[in-house]
């Protein structure tokens, strides 16, 4: 399969090369870093195949064989999930299109592993007509189990979730220039996936629990900048940094642990199903599949239908419809952390 003047050459070398290459196309860093993740695991699956043990970094492109990946991926799917699978076959597929293009192998030989079809079961939301109510009020109260408990932070930020349907990545990469706009007409300036832009319209409520927060973090760390944009938006109680995705996931886990709803989560969803909750709800209340594609990001409707615009109004009319936003007006007048 490789050429004879390449097949020594080292398996990381090109790695690096090729994720070098991806990065100019601008993908977000977490794609990047994915990416990484799947060439390196499934490449110590194919070195400890080849009789390496499991070093990659002995791997050499004569060792991509097509019955050794095959075996490979086989040995991956047997402890990762299908999507997992579908990730690492689509890093590896782009990772051989690479080395074609660089005619460093005569052919993508992942052509013959067949990952797994996409499951196109139904969303996975949150059962039950509370949840945003019970969220709300549990993140209001002191978490005695926290060392640094912060309600109005948790409260702001699972209210994001909850009225939004923004991604846990883009949560996470919300800087305080991201809440743009004057006050009564906010929104939030969201980059999704492919590094793409978008504006979702909030209201009053979740515009007056972020300020109650932004209020209360100045008094905890007075020597961060306001006047600097690019701090971030949503930051760690103990040292006012940017939350990882992981200590978001803890977080909203923890939460749903102590709202005594944790049984109700999907399996695999955690914060992704706030994401899914806001979606189906938003179309069960009368939300237009349009402007509910435009709020959250996507870029088609479905592998078979263009992408259609929504007007700015249409977006705030969804946003203000949610029934979601119903929870936000009762808790902000009867329990908003002060």
């Amino acid at each position: 399969m490789t050429n004879v003047t390449h097949s020594g050459e080292k398996f990381t070398e090109w790695v690096a090369r090729y994720l070098q290459q991806l990065a100019v196309r601008k993908p977000s860093p977490h794609t990047v870093a994915a990416y990484r993740r799947d060439l390196e695991g499934v490449g110590r699956r194919v070195a400890d195949l080849c009789g390496h043990g499991n070093d990659v970094e002995a791997l050499t492109l004569g060792d991509l064989q097509k019955q050794v990946l095959r075996a490979a991926f086989a040995s991956w799917a047997g402890d990762h999930a299908a999507a997992s699978i579908r990730r690492a076959w689509s890093a590896w597929n782009g990772f051989f299109e690479h080395l074609v293009i660089e005619e460093v192998v005569a052919s993508n030989p992942m052509s013959a592993i067949t990952p797994p079809r996409p499951d196109r079961g139904k969303p996975k939301a949150i059962p039950g007509e509370d949840t945003a109510s019970l969220l709300l009020s549990t993140a209001a109260e002191i978490d005695p189990t926290s060392r640094h408990p912060w309600p109005a932070r948790d409260v702001a930020l699972v209210a994001t979730f909850l009225v939004t349907g923004i991604r846990l990545s883009e949560a996470v990469s919300l800087n305080l220039g991201s809440l743009d706009g004057p006050r009564g007409a906010r929104r939030l300036v969201v980059i999704g996936k492919g590094n793409k832009a978008r504006t979702v319209p909030i209201e009053d409520t979740l515009e007056e629990l972020l300020m109650r927060y932004l209020t209360e973090r100045r008094d905890r760390f007075p020597d961060l900048r306001f006047s600097d944009l690019r701090q971030p938006l949503f930051v760690r109680t103990s040292t006012g940094s940017r939350f990882t995705r992981q200590q978001v996931e803890y977080l909203v886990d923890k939460l749903y642990r102590r709202a005594g709803i944790r049984s109700r989560i999907p399996e695999g969803a955690l914060v992704h199903a706030l994401r899914h909750t806001f979606a189906t709800s938003a179309l069960d209340h009368g939300v237009h599949v349009v402007e509910l594609q435009e709020l959250l990001g996507h870029a088609s409707l479905d592998t078979t239908r263009r992408y259609l615009d929504a007007t700015a109004a249409q977006l705030r009319h969804a946003v203000a419809s949610h029934p979601a936003q119903a929870a936000l007006r009762q808790f902000t007048r009867t329990a908003v952390p002060g």
